[in-house]
C-alpha cells in the first residue's frame, strides 16, 4: 500500500529514452526494447494508423479492434484509449478526440495492469480540471512505476512534474484523503495488476537508438514539459525502420512530434526475410521524456 505521498525536489540532469512495453519501462535509451505483440494483435494498428490506406479499410479495422477489446485485452484497451485521447491531433487521425471513450478504455486498462494507462488517466483528469482524481491516478502510477525492476524503471522526472502540476492546482491539504483513496484502489486491484505484470512476455525485437542524435529544442521555444509518447514502428527484415506512426502523446500532442526525431533513429535486430508473408515487423514503442527539473521523494 502507499504509505506516503510524493514530494518534489530539484535535479540537475535530464533524459529522453525509449521505454519497453506497458509494464516494463526502461531507464536507458540504448539499447531499448519495444512491445512486439502477436501478429494478429498488433497488425490491425498498422492499418488503423496508416493515412495512406482507404478510410473504409481503416474504419473496419478499428471496429474489429473495438469489438475484440470487449474481452478485456490490456494492450487493445490501452491502444484504443490512446487513439481517442489523441484524436484529430494525430497526423494519421482516424477519430476525433473523445475523453469519455479514452477514459473508458484507459481506465479499464489501468485496473488490469497498464502502468502507462494510469498516467494517462491522471492527465485526462487534470485536463478536465478534476484535480483530486488526477492526483489519485498520479499517486497510483508513481507507486506501480516504482515497483518495476530497477533496470526497467523510468526516470522519475515525468511523475515528479505531473505531481507538481496537479499539486499547484489542488493544494497540500487534500493529500491525506487522497492517499486513503489510493490505498483503497490498490486493495481492490493490486492482485490483478501484479498478475498482469508477472505474465508480460519478453520482447524479441531489440531496438537500437543512436546517442549521436541529440534531442534539440526548437529555436525560440522553451523545452517541452515532461511526458511520453506512443509510436507504432514498422521494420524491414534488415532491421531498418520503414514506418513510424505517432499514436498519442501526453500532456501535449506536440511532444510526440518533437520526440519523433529520436524515434527515427531506431533500429531493430535483423531477421531472415520470409517469402509469401509480409516482411514488415511491427512494434509498439513508448518514449518518455523529462528534462530533470524535478525528482520525486517520499514525504512521510
Amino acid at each position: 500500500m502507499l504509505q506516503a505521498a510524493l514530494a518534489l525536489g530539484l535535479s540537475l540532469c535530464g533524459s529522453a529514452y525509449a521505454a519497453p512495453p506497458m509494464n516494463a519501462l526502461g531507464s536507458n535509451p540504448v539499447p531499448a526494447t519495444a512491445k512486439l505483440a502477436e501478429t494478429g494483435l498488433i497488425a490491425p494498428w498498422a492499418v488503423i494508423l496508416n493515412p495512406n490506406l482507404p478510410l473504409i479499410q481503416r474504419q473496419h479495422a478499428l471496429a474489429a479492434v473495438e469489438h475484440k477489446a470487449l474481452r478485456g485485452d490490456v494492450f487493445e484497451l490501452y491502444m484504443l484509449g490512446s487513439l481517442y485521447h489523441m484524436g484529430e491531433y494525430g497526423r494519421s487521425a482516424l477519430v476525433r478526440k473523445n475523453l469519455v471513450k479514452a477514459s473508458l478504455y484507459l481506465g479499464n486498462a489501468a485496473v488490469r495492469g497498464s502502468v502507462l494507462a494510469m498516467a494517462k488517466m491522471a492527465e485526462i483528469k487534470y485536463a478536465t480540471h478534476d484535480y483530486r482524481e488526477a492526483m489519485n491516478w498520479a499517486q497510483i502510477y508513481a507507486h506501480y512505476a516504482s515497483l518495476l525492476p530497477r533496470g526497467r524503471r523510468p526516470h522519475d522526472g515525468y511523475v515528479a512534474e505531473l505531481v507538481k502540476r496537479i499539486l499547484d492546482k489542488l493544494g497540500q491539504s487534500a493529500m491525506p484523503s487522497i492517499m486513503r483513496d489510493a490505498d483503497s484502489f490498490m486493495a481492490l486491484h493490486d492482485a490483478t495488476i501484479r498478475t498482469y505484470a508477472a505474465h508480460q512476455r519478453r520482447n524479441d525485437i531489440v531496438l537500437r537508438g543512436r546517442r549521436s542524435v541529440p534531442f534539440l529544442t526548437a529555436e525560440g521555444q522553451l523545452a517541452p514539459r515532461a511526458g511520453f509518447a506512443d509510436y507504432l514502428l514498422g521494420f524491414k527484415p534488415d532491421g531498418s525502420l520503414s514506418q513510424v506512426w505517432l499514436l498519442d502523446a501526453v500532456p501535449d500532442p506536440q511532444l510526440g512530434l518533437a520526440l519523433q526525431r529520436t524515434v527515427d533513429q531506431t533500429r531493430a535486430s535483423a531477421v531472415a526475410a520470409t517469402s509469401g508473408e509480409s516482411s514488415t515487423r511491427y512494434a509498439w514503442l513508448p518514449v518518455i521524456y523529462d528534462d530533470g527539473r524535478y525528482r520525486v521523494a517520499l514525504q512521510r
